[in-house]
């Protein structure tokens, strides 16, 4: 549901291996928290403030017009359109599928782009998206079991489908677990090399929840944002 030149549909309301990456397998690792789980859990009302704001956005992407265009209170459902379930959590962050039953309380996120009202024009995208959990223990299960559930995308191809348009078909790589992040890059075949990256964190009892997307990925932008996120929740 990121592919380049298309509708995005919205509801309601990569991964660059850097040094000392390991590939996903066995038992999951917990993200750092920063801390004892014992601290204080962050509040709802404190989520908003976490997302970066569109000059830290740009800089990651090296970009210089990104827009927010859309700012979520509640989950995103794209699981109609992926045909391979295995990859709806690769397919973008804070889906209600994903997410479903395992506990979380409340989530901020927004979609930015920019296409300055053109999808056609569009050179970067990114969604930033930040969950709430009862306690750091309960986040880290989900990133335990997101582990697991993104290592069964690894390597896979699967497609985005839409009514009346072309199917969108990726290509994802190997998921990478780097200091407590979970990571991938998937590559849309014939998008004259559009490619997304994403990552998942956590930090105390927030999932930090990223996707970023270009035509020309160099460095980590999706885990750098994701890295961002987790310092200011670190503050908290």
């Amino acid at each position: 549901m990121r592919q380049q030149g298309a509708v995005l549909v919205l509801t309601g309301m990569s991964t660059l291996a850097v040094a000392c990456t390991t590939t996903v397998s066995g038992k999951a690792v917990p993200g750092d928290n920063s801390g004892p789980l014992t601290r204080n859990p962050v509040t709802v009302s404190a989520l908003d403030g976490l997302l970066l704001d569109i000059g830290h956005i740009d800089t990651a992407l090296g970009a210089t017009s990104m827009k927010v265009w859309f700012n979520a209170q509640a989950m995103w459902d794209w699981s109609s359109n992926v045909n391979d379930k295995n990859c709806l959590a690769i397919d973008g962050p804070a889906q209600d599928k994903v997410y479903a039953n395992t506990g979380w309380t409340a989530m901020r996120g927004q979609r930015l782009d920019d296409s300055v009202d053109d999808s056609k024009k569009r050179k970067n995208y990114a969604i930033q998206a930040v969950v709430a959990y009862p306690s750091a223990h309960d986040a880290n299960a989900f990133y335990e079991s997101s582990a697991q559930s993104w290592a069964a995308c690894s390597k896979r191809r699967y497609s985005d489908v839409a009514p009346n348009q072309p199917d969108t078909v990726w290509t994802v790589s190997d998921i990478t677990k780097d200091n407590g992040t979970l990571s991938t890059t998937q590559v849309q075949e014939a998008g004259d090399g559009w490619t997304c990256q994403r990552a998942l964190t956590v930090r105390n009892n927030v999932a930090i929840d990223i996707v970023t997307c270009t035509f020309s990925q160099s460095g980590s932008p999706a885990v750098d944002i994701a890295s961002q996120i987790a310092a200011k929740v670190a503050k908290q």
